[in-house]
């Protein structure tokens, strides 16, 4: 199951305005500065928030977020769309809505940089006090938000099939069967064998399970358990067209997500 960037901007804002602390009924301005004293906040693999400010002229909130992963800022740059909707729907997590009712009452905007590290490009997501304020008067159902990350998900990952796990082995095809989240992997059988890959499914699922253990990936596992849906690898011979499916049901998902169902 691969990290998807619209995953990781949720838990990047949602982790940043966590640690920035604060009550409801703080001024914005004193927010804000009691978020940059914090700064750099390390925020785990995706990288560090490096700088908040509130200017007092446009009346702009800023976000620079630097990201660790290379050819994350060019991911963004590719599908702006998707990234400003996945955004939208992390101002609509815990603390981040208390910013966006701040941010509203304060006729504010707000602008979020993603940098990478070591190199100038840059990527750059704005909000109008409009655009927030309609954030704010009408909020997705916890339902709506995981089907739209889950559909943001999938069309990103689309955007860049095929894309190789390892050597003798691509990611060719991602799909929403109505039941499951299924990815496809093109096995090179000039390097694996898939009876070999059969005889060793279970191996292969728990291999995956601790996988899961990542907090991106849990979150995913959690967003499908919520919906109903497991998780699907199809692993695909290239030359006999042999199949090995590892599955994990919803109830699974759940479990692995810490959410018992």
């Amino acid at each position: 199951m691969k990290k998807s960037v619209n995953l990781l901007l949720m838990v990047v804002m949602v982790i940043a305005m966590a640690a920035c602390g604060g009550r409801n009924d703080r001024l914005l301005k004193a927010q804000i500065e009691s978020g940059q004293k914090h700064c750099p906040m390390n925020l785990g693999m995706a990288g560090k928030l490096t700088g908040m400010s509130y200017d007092d002229e446009t009346g702009e909130v800023g976000f620079v977020i630097t990201l660790n992963k290379k050819g994350n800022v060019k991911e963004l740059q590719d599908d702006a769309e998707t990234a400003k909707g996945t955004l939208k729907v992390a101002l609509q997590q815990g603390d981040m809505k208390k910013l966006v009712d701040m941010m509203v009452d304060a006729d504010a905007s707000l602008k979020v940089v993603y940098k990478e590290r070591g190199s100038k490009d840059e990527f750059e997501v704005k909000f109008s006090n409009a655009e927030l304020k309609d954030i704010k008067d009408n909020p997705l159902s916890e339902q709506d938000v995981n089907k739209l990350l889950l559909d943001q998900q999938i069309k990103m990952e689309k955007n860049k099939i095929p894309y190789k796990v390892e050597k003798g082995l691509t990611v060719s095809a991602i799909e929403d069967n109505g039941g499951a989240l299924v990815y496809v992997c093109d096995v090179d059988e000039d390097l694996y064998e898939l009876d070999d890959m059969g005889n060793a499914k279970d191996e292969l699922k728990e291999n995956m399970r601790k996988m899961m253990r990542d907090r991106t990936m849990r979150k995913q596992a959690e967003i499908l358990a919520s919906l109903n849906k497991g998780f699907e690898y199809h692993y695909v011979g290239n030359k006999s067209g042999k199949k090995v499916i590892v599955a994990f049901t919803g109830a699974e998902l759940a479990e692995i997500a810490g959410k018992k169902k």
